[in-house]
């Protein structure tokens, strides 16, 4: 009787998530390679010809600046040398520009870049309100926990019959219903934990401190956020970008630049790294952007191993920590939990079809009789 029950709830969860898990499975193996295929849709918006040096930091500023008449409020820089610098306006738009000539190429929308757009398709469904809110965020989130619930009713009821290892097997001959039957329960066991880890590095995108709580709690240490420093505005004194950005680059000699956020209200000129022990950049150093002076370095790879798993969640996420093999894998796995849910409901449809032409030829077979 219990197991029939969890089975009900196995089957209703999987009613109510198709819809989710269609789309969070198709935005999500999209996502996975998501910005190769952006720069291969629009290779002129993103492709520049590598020259000898960068410019300044201060004249690319100048130059979007000017143009938009906005303030950048930051600059993502690429790993390949042949890929735009995105400029990010306080407007909200982005400019990707040429570093090694400050040739604007494209001004857009996030959400209008593919990347962008399958973004927030993956994160709240495409759909935000008058004010900027995103409405369907917390829902996907609320389905990606119920997800987890799923994974592990599905694991139970594998697990509480006996002969559990013997039916790790899937038999090629057999009819439709039970081979499909026994893809979606062996591909549900050997997959559960990485499913399990990826649904729940997604959720913390949203519920930050709730998942952090449970990091937290199994490792008995805190996760540690690197703070920012305050400096007082020296009015009479011009911006050095340069040679802050330079200094900043010195200090951590052994990173890679990945993200340079300008100076505002007071704040310092912050430098996204990534040193060599990272699969994704949580370094940073604070700059002085009046004196140039270096204020505050911080290495997360010397991190605590809680705020290191913290880190990781991103790049976890979306596979990019071991190359394109695990990248294929990743998308593969991406694809598994919408088509649990279309599997499992077939295999419903087509066990209750068969229940019931059973008891139409009982029930003939007895008018018969």
């Amino acid at each position: 009787m219990f197991k029939r029950w969890l089975r009900r709830i196995h089957l209703c969860l999987a009613i109510f998530l198709v819809f989710f898990l269609v789309n969070l499975s198709i935005s999500g193996a999209l996502l996975v390679f998501g910005k190769e295929v952006q720069y291969q849709v629009q290779p002129a918006h993103w492709q520049v010809a590598p020259g000898a040096a960068f410019l300044p930091l201060s004249s690319l500023v100048a130059i979007v600046e000017e143009g938009s008449e906005k303030t950048v409020k930051k600059v993502q820089l690429q790993p390949q040398k042949d890929k735009a610098w995105q400029f990010q306006l306080d407007s909200g738009q982005y400019i990707n520009v040429n570093p090694f000539n400050g040739e604007v190429l494209h001004r857009y929308a996030k959400q209008d870049s593919f990347y962008g757009f399958v973004m927030a398709w993956h994160r709240w469904l495409l759909l935000s309100d008058d004010t900027g809110g995103k409405p369907l965020k917390t829902l996907v989130s609320i389905a990606s926990l119920l997800f987890i619930v799923e994974m592990v009713l599905g694991l139970w009821l594998w697990f509480k019959p006996k002969n559990r290892l013997q039916r790790l097997k899937i038999n090629i001959k057999a009819r439709p219903r039970v081979r499909y039957y026994q893809l979606h329960t062996v591909i549900g066991v050997f997959t559960f934990i990485p499913l399990l880890l990826i649904a729940f590095s997604g959720i913390a995108f949203h519920w930050q401190s709730q998942t952090k709580m449970i990091i937290e709690t199994l490792l008995a240490e805190p996760v540690v956020h690197y703070k920012h420093p305050v400096i007082a505005s020296e009015l009479n004194k011009p911006l050095q970008l340069d040679l802050a950005l330079s200094r900043g680059i010195q200090s951590m000699k052994q990173g890679q630049l990945y993200r340079i956020y300008l100076p505002v209200n007071g704040e310092a000129l912050k430098l996204r790294v990534k040193m060599p022990d990272e699969f994704f950049a949580f370094s940073w150093v604070s700059v002085n952007p009046y004196t140039a002076e270096v204020i505050k370095t911080y290495d997360a790879s010397k991190a605590s191993l809680a705020t290191r798993i913290w880190n990781f969640k991103y790049t976890f996420h979306t596979g990019d920590f071991f190359g394109v093999g695990l990248k294929v894998f990743w998308l593969l796995l991406a694809l598994l939990p919408g088509t649990f849910a279309i599997t499992g409901l077939w295999l419903f449809i087509k066990r209750t079809r068969r229940s019931e032409i059973k008891s139409i030829h009982l029930h003939n077979h007895c008018q018969v009789k």
